[in-house]
């Protein structure tokens, strides 16, 4: 994640939106991707994903505090789509689901078990 990019946005006047997907594991994804590169998708070298999914991982609480609104998301259920499992608004948490998937919780801990703070959101954050 690039956050002196996010930064360089806020300062200009941007609004900073960040959207993180993410899965329970790497190998869920080493998977889907193998999927698709036998439908004729693009190919990834699989030794690669253990090491971008970790620093996704850590990357994920950096966001947070760079950008205005961050919504995570949760496709770790095959062809169910991905669900918002949290959002931060100015890196307070504003909203999370009542069942949180372990990597968030692991991403975040304890902040998760304490009730969302409602917060109106500004004109520069929609």
């Amino acid at each position: 994640m690039d956050t002196e990019l996010l930064e360089s946005a806020r300062q200009a006047g941007y609004t900073t939106k960040v959207l993180f997907i993410s899965t329970e594991d790497s190998n869920l994804n080493a998977g889907r991707i193998l999927v698709r590169m036998s439908h004729g998708g693009q190919a990834v070298p699989l030794c690669t994903i253990p090491e971008s999914y970790q620093e996704a991982m850590k990357s994920l609480p950096e966001a947070r505090r760079h950008a205005d609104d961050l919504l995570v998301y949760d496709n770790t259920p095959n062809g169910k789509g991905h669900r918002l499992v949290a959002r931060f608004i100015a890196g307070e948490l504003v909203k999370t689901t009542n069942t949180s998937p372990a990597w968030l919780k692991n991403v975040f801990g304890r902040e998760l078990f304490c009730e969302a703070k409602p917060q109106e959101i500004s004109p520069r954050t929609r």
